[in-house]
């Protein structure tokens, strides 16, 4: 399925009020930070998301921070190189999302689908997975520690595709 263009998803999400209108915000040149200043990227820091389907979007090197978010489609969104720390995701829909390299960790994640979801190099470290469905997730480097491993309905394939850390490493900065 084709996505929408950078310009295009930030104009339906300022159709949505998810993003304050006027000029889009230019994207950033690497994965953000929580002290970040606008106008760089789009974020979504202490806001609530519910019962929206955003879909097909391309959303690079996006921000979540300190949110929640809940029964909302990200299918076929593309969010590389962006950070999903300390949010919280309940009946989230990531299939076939594009969450290469990045950074998910201390996030709640509850019956969130992965169906298909490209984690490639994605730090999924300190993150708590609650019923989430990771059939066909492509995980090749995906970083997570063993202790995760017993809470999570993964494949051999992904298994072996998975770079097992002992440590939890450090906590993502925060504000």
């Amino acid at each position: 399925m084709k996505r929408f263009s950078y310009l295009e998803s930030c104009l339906q999400l300022q159709a949505l009020s998810l993003l304050d209108g006027g000029q889009p915000p230019r994207l950033r040149d690497r994965m953000p930070r929580y002290d970040d200043g606008e106008p760089w990227g789009v974020s979504f820091f202490r806001t609530k998301v519910t019962d929206d389907s955003l879909a097909n979007l391309t959303l690079p090197r996006t921000y979540f921070g300190r949110s929640e978010i809940s029964r909302v489609s990200f299918r076929n969104t593309d969010f590389t190189e962006s950070s999903l720390c300390w949010n919280d995701f309940v009946d989230v829909d990531f299939s076939a999302t594009t969450l290469a390299q990045c950074d998910l960790r201390s996030s709640q994640f509850d019956r969130v689908k992965f169906i298909g979801a490209d984690l490639r190099v994605a730090d999924m470290r300190r993150s708590w997975f609650n019923a989430c469905i990771f059939d066909d997730a492509i995980m090749d480097g995906a970083v997570l520690t063993r202790a995760q491993a017993s809470r999570m309905a993964i494949s051999e394939t992904q298994r072996a595709a998975i770079d097992w850390r002992d440590e939890d490493g450090p906590e993502p900065d925060s504000d």
